[in-house]
């Protein structure tokens, strides 16, 4: 996804889930013309953004919860768990790791 069809001055007409005999034409999902096509907002770049500070977020919320002992890993689904440890795997190799939450914020 997404395939398109064009209109005759060359402008995105339809989207398709599937290519098909009126719509073979394959457009990232990302392309400036498709996300002005559906709407989407301008800076998409910016929710990408925020999703990644929230992830960060809830990263070290989970982490203070399991260092309160109110949460254990394995209270939580399988692939979660081993989405979390990879994650904290990657960060505790990255030079710069810091958390966004210090220990000491005494928020939970």
């Amino acid at each position: 996804m997404p395939y398109i069809t064009r209109d005759l001055n060359g402008q995105i007409s339809a989207i398709f889930r599937d290519a098909n005999t009126a719509a073979s034409e394959f457009v990232p999902q990302n392309a400036p013309e498709l996300v002005s096509f559906i709407g989407a907002p301008a800076n998409t770049e910016l929710f990408h953004s925020l999703d990644s500070d929230l992830i960060r977020v809830i990263e070290d919320v989970i982490d203070a919860l399991i260092r309160k002992n109110l949460l254990l890993l394995t209270d939580l689904p399988a692939e979660a768990q081993t989405k979390i440890l990879a994650r904290r795997n990657l960060r505790q190799s990255l030079p710069q790791s810091t958390s966004i939450l210090s220990p000491n914020d005494g928020l939970i």
